[in-house]
């Protein structure tokens, strides 16, 4: 049977046991560091609503803890400083308390808690959202309504094309490329935005004072990543943020031993903790970062990945965000960069596409106030605002996008900033396609849980903010699944031009010119873009990857169609994208380097992001 979930701190050094040692010796009390040998921890008693916040609490506190054994009771506390005078007093009055009490340290029981109540965490987690609001949930991938609608469209289509042949299809393609066009010209609009960043760079940041600084909490959700974590433990620590207001968790699954030992290897003391998640379905991210959510100690909460390298900066920026914001700004993304583009041509396009959403679409979509499809990592958020909305959907295989829709039906904002984190790439075509597939497969999620009830989705975020949610999500979809239509179309024009004059009807007609127009604008507008995003990062778009930028679509399209076969066969599967880490990546470099004639490895290209 796996076990249940439980804190993993570094062993208690002397001089954080000492103290409490002390302590208990000043006031004639045991001192133990395993109270859970004392017998069965007595869990404190859950709120209406069935949310784990006492728990989580006492947790968080370190405090005390009930335990019950060889029929008494008996109550661990971890004594500070300042109360050990009225203490003596009340074992003064009452020396008959001294048999109720037994001195241990603030990790200790917050081990001995969270061990006996990771369970209860557990099942908090999986059904808060659906609590809140069930229909706010993917645990069910259709409603009934939805479902007969489907059914009924997709018998409606068959007739079509029994009676009608393949013509029944123009006036899909004709919306599809409706859609298509819609895309594009959001894309050219966003080059305004990438042309005035260029000409007026972001000011410095403010030198905020440190101790009016809250507390800031960092999830890192890890599986599998036991060599990623020296790196990632670097990174952590090159936050400019005060260590005693951070809160850094690791949150890793209880069968992933490998990545736990690297871990204890690190010798981890405060601000960094790591969090054991108990072993259950669904294995996802999102699951890990709801079950952490009634732990998390900060004001405002992040989330990074296992190769994420954040700009020492980015916190600060962050916080920046939130206090010019106002508290209807639950949400900042941060952008992400590829800092491994130029190893092939997979990975160019990939740091391509990266530098257009999160230097161009992401912040033109948060200048005219549309729901963010938020990224999965650099996303910072005000924790009040994240828990009102439920917290992460441990069923959605995109949470990210799932909470910039969210986050906009309740009200709130999302906004970008500049701070980067650099992230790698997947560097071969399987890796790639099994990360598109998921990807894709939670915008489907996204879709089909959010327009449930499409009139009460317009009610509360407008027609407006309707349509963005429609073209960045159903246009995602839609546009990856046409795309090798318009490729078709394209290679049919190139050997036989007069195939548009012996078009049958005005429709077909109209359906190949747009077609080809779309084929031909998506590729100028990406190459345009990637190239204006590269240059307001004074960085040098990865030479000759637009060549291969219609086999790179064309695999787009494939990952599509796998994600619609693993929507209905498995919805909530994650597939999980290894990583390599800079270390790796950087001895492969140097082994493939090119020697000099007097034997030495010539120098890396200046101007690479920060180690």
């Amino acid at each position: 049977m796996a076990l249940l979930g439980h804190f993993l701190l570094a062993e208690d050094e002397p001089e954080a046991e000492r103290p409490f040692a002390l302590r208990a010796t000043r006031l004639g009390l045991p001192f133990t560091l395993k109270p859970r040998k004392l017998g069965r921890v007595v869990l404190p008693k859950e709120v209406p609503g069935g949310e784990s916040v006492a728990l989580a609490a006492a947790i968080g506190a370190g405090r005390a803890a009930m335990v019950e054994g060889a029929g008494e009771s008996r109550l661990v506390i971890a004594p500070e400083e300042g109360e050990m005078e009225s203490l003596a007093a009340s074992l003064e009055r009452m020396p008959l308390l001294r048999e109720r009490l037994v001195v241990s340290t603030p990790e200790a029981i917050r081990r001995l808690l969270f061990s006996a109540g990771s369970r209860r965490l557990l099942d908090d987690a999986l059904s808060r959202l659906e609590r809140r609001d069930a229909s706010l949930s993917a645990r069910l991938l259709l409603s009934r309504t939805q479902f007969w609608v489907c059914a009924g469209l997709g018998l409606a289509l068959l007739f079509a094309l029994a009676t009608e042949g393949l013509t029944a299809l123009a006036p899909l393609d004709v919306a599809a490329g409706t859609l298509f066009l819609a895309l594009i010209l959001m894309r050219m609009l966003a080059l305004s935005l990438v042309l005035d960043h260029t000409v007026n760079p972001p000011p410095a940041l403010p030198t905020p004072d440190p101790a009016r600084l809250p507390v800031y909490t960092v999830l890192i959700p890890l599986y599998d990543e036991a060599h990623m974590v020296p790196e990632l433990v670097r990174a952590m620590n090159r936050l400019d943020w005060p260590r005693d207001r951070l809160d850094i968790k690791f949150l890793i699954e209880a069968r992933d031993r490998g990545t736990a030992r690297a871990l204890k290897r690190q010798k981890l003391r405060p601000p960094f903790e790591v969090v054991v998640v108990p072993d259950a379905a669904p294995r996802t991210k999102p699951k890990a970062l709801a079950f952490a959510l009634p732990l998390v100690r900060g004001e405002f909460v992040t989330v990074y990945d296992a190769e994420d390298r954040p700009d020492p900066g980015q916190l600060i920026e962050a916080h920046a965000a939130f206090l010019a914001g106002g508290e209807r700004l639950a949400c900042v993304q941060a952008p992400l960069l590829i800092d491994n583009g130029e190893t092939n041509g997979l990975a160019g396009l990939f740091a391509m596409e990266y530098a257009i959403l999160f230097d161009a679409l992401l912040p033109f979509l948060a200048a005219l106030d549309l729901p963010l499809p938020l990224g999965g990592t650099s996303n910072h958020f005000r924790r009040a605002a994240l828990e009102a909305v439920g917290g992460w959907d441990p069923y959605n295989v995109t949470e990210d996008a799932d909470l910039g829709i969210r986050l906009a039906r309740f009200g709130y904002r999302a906004r970008t900033i500049t701070r980067p984190t650099y992230e790698e790439a997947p560097l071969t075509t399987r890796l790639w396609l099994n990360q598109r597939t998921r990807w894709l497969k939670g915008w489907m999620q996204t879709f089909l849980v959010h327009m449930r009830h499409p009139l009460r989705l317009w009610h509360e975020i407008g027609t407006r903010r309707l349509a963005g949610f429609l073209l960045t999500s159903l246009g995602s979809v839609v546009a990856a699944a046409v795309y090798p239509i318009y490729l078709t179309t394209a290679l049919f024009l190139l050997f036989d031009p007069a195939l548009l004059w012996r078009a049958n009807s005005p429709l077909v007609a109209g359906m190949i010119m747009l077609n080809l127009f779309n084929f031909i604008a998506a590729y100028f507008v990406f190459g345009l873009l990637a190239t204006m995003t590269f240059h307001m990062r004074r960085g040098r778009r990865p030479a000759g990857a637009l060549i291969f930028l219609p086999a790179y679509w064309l695999l787009l399209s494939i990952a599509c169609y796998r994600a619609l076969i693993q929507l209905v066969l498995a919805p909530h599967h994650w597939a999980k994208t290894p990583h390599l880490g800079r270390r790796v990546r950087e001895e492969r470099h140097q082994a493939h380097r090119p020697v000099r004639p007097g034997g030495a490895i010539e120098a890396p290209v200046e101007g690479a992001p920060p180690g």
